[in-house]
């Protein structure tokens, strides 16, 4: 998807509507925490999946999503502050005209 590199938009700290400089940032994977092994639940599922029986949860193999929402970071030309905002479509690839 085309996004100009300059923009007009709301600046919230100047209170109008000026030009804003486009950023496209990487989009980053949330991060995963790492669980204790002495938890009760990890204790209770490494209970039921141990043996020849199935897993208690649906596993899935697939991942569904092909592609990520765009991250745009917005910096106004006069006072330089930058607003964060999610691009609300789902898109491939991001280019800066």
């Amino acid at each position: 998807m085309k996004i100009p590199k300059q923009i007009r938009k709301y600046c919230p700290s100047c209170k109008k509507h000026q030009l804003h400089k486009v950023i496209a940032e990487k989009t980053k994977a949330k991060p995963t925490t790492r669980k204790r092994a002495l938890k009760w639940g990890v204790r209770h599922y490494a209970f039921i999946s141990s043996g020849y029986g199935g897993s208690p949860r649906p596993i899935i193999h697939e991942k569904s999503k092909t592609t990520k929402k765009a991250n745009l970071r917005f910096q106004c030309t006069k006072c330089g502050k930058s607003h964060f905002k999610q691009h609300p479509r789902r898109v491939r690839k991001v280019e800066l005209t």
